[in-house]
């Protein structure tokens, strides 16, 4: 919904480090866009499904944004996180728990996890913005969490994100 999107442009904005951005699932491209009109370089969205991807990078070349948003067709469980300093996700109650391990295994001490409609089921969140359906909780990822690299998946790079 638009107020998703604000809640997380929202959040993204209190975010002083302005780097590489991940939406997993990325839909129709939305979050994506609002990241690099906040200036996140690059924001990539990772979305399985060929139609999505498809329109987003349509999208994408018609707006003339620059820098261009990325969009990747792959299975977010098989996608390195390692290259990113925030991710947004749009999860389902059932993936939250696999992919707080993810996100735990993957990502680096500082990073910014913001998770929309279910919070991560054990890690605490630093702070929750909006309310029901809309809610954005901000993890940021401690050292104590951090535990080894995945060294299994692709990268963004590796997954072809020309458009």
């Amino acid at each position: 919904t638009d107020t998703q999107v604000r809640n997380v442009a929202a959040v993204l904005r209190k975010r002083s480090q302005r780097s590489a951005l991940v939406d997993l699932g990325s839909g129709d491209g939305r979050i994506v866009f609002e990241a690099a009109k906040l200036g996140f370089t690059p924001s990539v969205g990772v979305e399985l499904n060929p139609w999505l991807v498809a329109y987003s990078k349509i999208r994408a070349l018609a707006s003339g944004a620059s820098p261009r948003p990325r969009f990747v067709r792959a299975d977010l469980w098989k996608f390195s996180l390692a290259p990113f300093d925030n991710v947004v996700v749009f999860g389902v109650e059932q993936m939250m728990a696999p992919l707080e391990q993810k996100l735990i295994n993957e990502l680096k001490p500082g990073t910014w996890v913001l998770a929309c409609r279910f919070p991560l089921p054990t890690l605490k969140p630093d702070d929750a913005y909006g309310d029901g359906i809309d809610t954005v909780w901000l993890y940021r990822i401690a050292l104590q969490q951090h535990s080894r690299p995945v060294e299994t998946s692709m990268n963004y790079q590796q997954a072809g994100t020309q458009i």
